[in-house]
């Protein structure tokens, strides 16, 4: 039987915003997690702004399940459910105490507070959407990247802008093709490029789904196949080892933060990794397995361990700092220092780019050394071991891809070096 909290007359709960006998048939779907109160026949609502799927759903204890294989966040959210029920608990007791009669209206303001999301009531009267997306946003700041909660935070500032300039208010039900293309178009104006303005087509979406979920709206227009976030693929250049080795020759000591952002990426070359996993390695990633030194990396993005061997070339980039890893750097500073040594270092090929921004196609010719970004660093390592012929579940391993189809899709090289890989891979031995 599923465990209530009772206060004198008053009681709380949590559950799944979706029906048991819905989540039965795919125990993996996330659905919201809602609290209950209820006190003498009267009762309502509120999304806690937390998600969980069946199968980590604890229904005796209505809590996410916290064993081996639990989600990440599970404690995180475990805890601030265990806050609002004590929040509750405390301000209905204070209620008792203090008068007569219970103001539930009073209560179900005051929980709106604390959780900081949306409250059901209040957005079901309005139907605003930007409204709604705020307190989405501010309920899940804690849990949310900070990269993924400043690009939804830019798509609420984008559909203010809209609204100001429509002078109209975005509720659930205007949402519609009209109001797409005009959304789109805006966005084509302000020359943002094709894949931004898939980006903030897809927060939105967000949005709209997480509003349906809780039964905010019947909107569906959304899920629309012409209701698309639009994306291209855009020019992303690999590094050859001889350019790679190029750019590890040469000789940075008179510009400090060149030098050490240009190995910080060499280390991300060599390794194969995301730079928010390369950049800040330190002694304590090192570890010994049979007398071998490895380098332990979790990838922060999807928590997979990681044992990479210590290449001479990465003890090479060591010898600059007392035999430890180059010292971490703001993302910022990385970039543009980056980019300042893979000028330095002459990567000044000319390299053709399209692309779509504002609603037209442009295409010109850049310089190598503006390309060079640190993902580079990753896409370089996975490029040049699969033309190498190396077996793609190795090449997985240290990179992280799920599947080869998603692998195949990331690496950049031309249809006459596939397969000439494919063909060095064994395929046809």
């Amino acid at each position: 039987m599923a465990k209530t909290i009772k206060n004198s007359h008053g009681v709380v709960r949590f559950s799944l915003k979706d029906s048991i006998s819905s989540l039965e048939r795919n125990v993996e779907k996330e659905s919201m997690i809602m609290l209950h109160f209820s006190m003498s026949g009267k009762r309502f609502k509120k999304s806690t702004g937390y998600k969980s799927s069946l199968k980590n759903w604890n229904l005796g204890k209505q809590r996410v399940e916290t064993g081996k294989g639990s989600p990440k966040n599970a404690k995180d959210v475990n805890a601030f459910l265990n806050r609002l029920q004590e929040f509750v608990e405390e301000e209905f007791s204070q209620m008792v105490k203090q008068q007569q009669g219970i103001d539930l209206d009073l209560l179900s303001d005051k929980i709106t507070a604390f959780i900081g999301g949306a409250s059901i009531e209040e957005v079901e009267k309005s139907g605003d959407l930007i409204e709604y997306a705020e307190n989405l946003l501010e309920s899940k700041k804690k849990s949310l990247a900070i990269t993924t909660y400043r690009s939804y935070r830019r798509t609420v500032d984008l559909l203010k802008q809209f609204r100001d300039q429509s002078n109209k208010n975005i509720v659930f039900d205007s949402i519609d093709m009209h109001f797409y293309r005009d959304f789109v178009e805006m966005l084509e104006d302000d020359d943002y490029s094709l894949n931004s303005i898939g980006k903030h087509i897809k927060n939105l979406k967000t949005f709209l789904n997480d509003a349906l979920i809780n039964g905010l709206t019947t909107n569906l227009i959304f899920k629309n196949k012409n209701f698309k976030s639009p994306k291209e693929i855009t020019t992303q250049i690999y590094l050859t080892e001889e350019e790679i080795q190029k750019l590890a020759k040469k000789d940075l000591s008179k510009y400090p933060l060149m030098q050490q952002a240009r190995d910080i990426f060499l280390i991300g070359c060599y390794t194969g990794q995301r730079v928010s996993d390369y950049n800040g390695l330190t002694d304590r990633n090192l570890v010994q397995i049979e007398g071998h030194t490895f380098i332990k990396i979790k990838q922060k993005k999807t928590g997979n361990a990681v044992h990479f061997p210590l290449l001479e070339s990465i003890k090479q980039v060591m010898n600059r700092y007392e035999n430890s890893f180059p010292p971490k750097m703001s993302e910022p500073i990385l970039r543009s220092n980056l980019k300042d040594a893979a000028q330095t270092a002459e990567l000044n090929k000319m390299i053709q780019v399209s692309y779509n921004k504002g609603g037209e196609q442009v295409e010109k010719e850049v310089p190598q050394y503006k390309l060079v970004k640190t993902h580079t660093a990753r896409r370089s390592f996975c490029t040049n071991h699969y033309i190498k012929g190396k077996p793609l579940q190795e090449i997985m391993e240290y990179s992280g891809h799920q599947t080869e189809r998603e692998f195949l899709k990331y690496i950049r090289i031309e249809k006459e070096q596939k397969a000439l890989a494919i063909l060095k891979s064994g395929f046809f031995n």
